[in-house]
């Protein structure tokens, strides 16, 4: 009889310990869930966004980058300049409602097809300088020193010397640049 009483019948089994199948995939698909959320919020936070201001134009070549810091090495996207004209001096600007601060700006402006640039700088260069100061003098000293302002400014005036180019057959304004933008 002793026998009989250790001995477990099949009704009266232990119930097993431990997590069961269904459950624990819930859990790992969970845990796998939550990660990938986080590694997509790290990626939209750190990386790099794609602006606005990269060239979408057809004519962009693949330049190595040759720095030797710790930016990123590898192939960045350049677009291909045309012709150049630069006013010959800097403009001095004064901001709307600042009689003592000024703006020193250095235009550049591309022109296509690069043998116009020459004779557009001849016909139209006090036009446009003159457009520029227009604009840019519309603006006060604060909204001037918003980087987000400043590089808007650059299509602003591409927009507003356009018209200019319009009297020229063939030449089409590309671009405008400000190798330099001092606020003294």
């Amino acid at each position: 009889m002793s026998d009989q009483e250790l001995e477990p019948t099949a009704s009266e089994e232990q119930p097993k310990r431990g997590i069961r199948l269904p459950v624990l995939i819930g859990i790992i698909l969970g845990i796998i869930v939550v990660q990938a959320g986080i590694v997509l919020a790290a990626l939209k936070i750190f990386a790099p966004s794609a602006d606005k201001s990269q060239p979408t134009h057809q004519q962009t070549t693949s330049v190595e980058s040759d720095s030797t810091d710790d930016e990123e090495s590898g192939p960045i996207l350049v677009q291909k300049v045309e012709g150049i004209i630069a006013p010959k001096s800097d403009l001095y600007i004064n901001p709307r409602g600042s009689a003592s601060h000024i703006v020193v700006l250095s235009v550049g402006i591309e022109v296509s097809p690069a043998e116009k640039a020459k004779e557009v700088e001849e016909k139209l260069m006090i036009p446009i300088q003159d457009r520029i100061i227009a604009r840019v003098s519309s603006y006060t000293l604060e909204e001037l020193q918003d980087i987000k302002v400043r590089d808007s400014l650059r299509t602003i005036i591409r927009n507003d010397l356009k018209p200019y180019f319009n009297a020229f057959d063939g030449v089409k304004l590309r671009n405008v640049y400000f190798p330099k933008f001092v606020i003294q």
